[in-house]
């Protein structure tokens, strides 16, 4: 801004804004292999030390442009990037994107969207979906880290631990967009800071609902396994099972039942257990009466 200023007046400025430079310095030091090959993922290679001292010279010839961006771009890869749109804002007018050949929305949308992705995870137990949820943000969680592979990723690893920052956070989100056909936030990693957290989102967004219904349904098989291998040691500890599990169905019937269906049936018979003898014994024809006087036909 200083250099725009200077050169709006008349004066003297200019700013180059350098990519990295392959000799390191006290800025760039502490960049690693993975730091590497993110930014080359990126399109974007180191300068030499030749490369930087020539288009420093190339700079200060240009003095009517107070601000100047030197840095190697590997349009390669920015051209490949272009096909999924993993091309950073600021570099989208050097790169044009590959129109589309007809129909091939269709099959992009197909392979990558919410509800094939959805089907396939519904396919497997729910403890398999967890691991598989899980694993996908791992390995994503890699990639745009640099790292050879996801296994390094733990659950409770915070991103920001990680080395997360707002660029590298709307990176993994646009890859987790193409993974699974959603449209997640930018502000993912902030609003479920891990990946174990992230993937129970993930799973919660692609059905709501279900993960939890899968897991009841788990416990239940579980519960029964359980059941089969029970030996009481007393009356008292079957007493107190019972009732509970009488309490637990009561609530779930009550939550469920329509409203009034319960009324309709206590006062015909009083209670459920007058009513299942009375249903019991009852022919064909009194049991139509019964539905036709108090639902109607």
């Amino acid at each position: 801004a200083l250099a725009e200023v200077r050169k709006a007046e008349g004066l003297a400025g200019q700013s180059l804004a350098w990519g990295l430079w392959a000799q390191a310095s006290e800025m760039t030091g502490q960049l690693g292999a993975d730091d590497l090959r993110r930014m080359a993922r990126g399109g974007l290679t180191p300068l030499t030390t030749e490369q930087g001292l020539s288009l420093f010279e190339a700079a200060g010839a240009l003095t009517d442009e107070p601000v100047l961006v030197p840095v190697p771009l590997d349009f390669a890869v920015l051209r490949e990037n272009a096909l999924t749109d993993d091309v950073p804002a600021v570099l989208r007018s050097l790169v044009r994107k590959p129109p589309r050949r007809l129909g091939e929305e269709g099959r992009t949308a197909e392979s990558g969207g919410t509800h094939r992705y959805a089907d396939r995870m519904r396919a497997v137990p729910a403890a398999e979906r967890e691991r598989l949820a899980l694993q996908l943000v791992c390995d994503q969680v890699a990639d745009v880290l640099g790292h050879a592979s996801g296994t390094s990723i733990k659950p409770h690893d915070a991103f920001t631990e990680l080395g997360f920052d707002s660029l590298t956070a709307v990176d993994l989100r646009n890859r987790l967009n193409r993974a699974t056909g959603l449209r997640l936030p930018a502000t993912l990693v902030f609003d479920h800071p891990t990946p174990g957290e992230l993937s129970e989102h993930i799973l919660n967004e692609l059905a709501p609902g279900d993960t939890a219904m899968a897991s009841v349904l788990e416990t239940l098989d579980r519960l029964e396994t359980v059941f089969d291998a029970l030996t009481p040691e007393g009356e008292g500890s079957v007493a107190t099972i019972t009732a509970r599990l009488n309490a637990l169905m009561a609530r779930w019937n009550e939550e469920r039942e329509p409203a009034g269906a319960q009324d309709y049936l206590s006062d015909d018979a009083g209670d459920a257990s007058n009513l299942s003898k009375s249903l019991g014994t009852a022919s064909d024809d009194e049991l139509f009466d019964f539905i036709d006087n108090k639902f109607g036909r």
